[in-house]
């Protein structure tokens, strides 16, 4: 959702709660829809404090769902870098090849999957990048202490990808179902409806104007801020993006000196390794 989306809903839920109190007031009783004003404004307090303790929890849950997100994408590349750097120590062309084959992985990344994952898929090209590196590492012919201590810290990295990989897929779906939604738009709704029938045509039109607005614009503001929690991959402000990604590609091309069509070409298609 893009930052003008946001202020065009919250300017229109609250033009739309402004324009419903300003209707009610003109139907309203003097002194309110209340005969005891202190009690329904108890039972307005009580659903008001029901609704932000839903939202508190649905938030966190969410919260920490983005957190996840991006702990584990800043995970899965510095996997990818500990990987190209650990394929440097074996011999060549083997070690270079493996190398190749990190940061094609690492584009695919980037460049495929990221986009996938907004349609909570991953992406096959990603996969094939996976068989081809564990395939090319089983033609590596490990020689002395040096290299097996390598394929070591090689199986230790690869186990380290594939988790932080797993744990970003995981996080593409939305983690806050329907049942809870609905449960907190009606909740909300309930709460801006019961603070219209304090309409009176006593009171200043400015200060019950002002009254239903904030209360309006918490409510919306708190759903809206959970959605976005809610949705940590796409195109809207504040997704995230593949920055690390991109950093551990650009620290890559730096120590190869001198990125190019080339490698960008070899990895444009996934095939037998020879």
């Amino acid at each position: 959702m893009k930052l003008w989306e946001i202020v065009l809903i919250l300017g229109g839920v609250d033009a739309i709660a402004a324009m419903a109190m300003l209707r009610i007031r003109r139907g309203a009783p003097s002194g309110s829809f209340y005969k005891e004003t202190q009690l329904a404004a108890g039972g307005v307090s009580v659903a008001g404090t029901i609704f932000a303790v839903l939202v508190g929890f649905v938030f966190l849950l969410a919260f920490q769902s983005y957190e996840r997100a991006r702990s584990s994408a800043q995970d899965e590349a510095a996997a990818v870098l500990g990987l190209f750097h650990i394929a440097g120590e074996f011999p060549s062309p083997e070690g270079d090849d493996l190398q190749q084959d990190v940061t094609c992985y690492g584009q695919a990344v980037a460049q495929t999957e990221w986009p996938a994952m907004e349609d909570h898929h991953s992406s096959p090209l990603v996969d094939a990048w996976l068989s081809r590196i564990a395939h090319r590492f089983g033609q590596v012919d490990i020689q002395g202490s040096g290299q097996a201590a390598a394929e070591q810290d090689w199986f230790t990295e690869t186990d380290a990808l594939q988790e932080a990989r797993r744990a970003r897929l995981a996080e593409a779906p939305r983690v806050v179902p329907a049942a809870i939604w609905l449960p907190l738009i009606a909740l909300g709704l309930g709460v801006i409806g019961f603070v219209l029938l304090f309409a009176d045509p006593r009171e200043l039109r400015v200060a019950q104007l002002m009254m239903i607005t904030a209360v309006t614009t918490g409510i919306a503001a708190s759903l809206l801020i959970v959605n976005f929690l809610d949705r940590p991959y796409g195109d809207h402000e504040g997704a995230i993006q593949p920055t690390a990604m991109q950093e551990a590609l650009g620290n890559i091309d730096r120590e190869q000196g001198a990125p190019g069509a080339q490698s960008v070409s070899r990895c444009d298609t996934v095939g037998n390794p020879t």
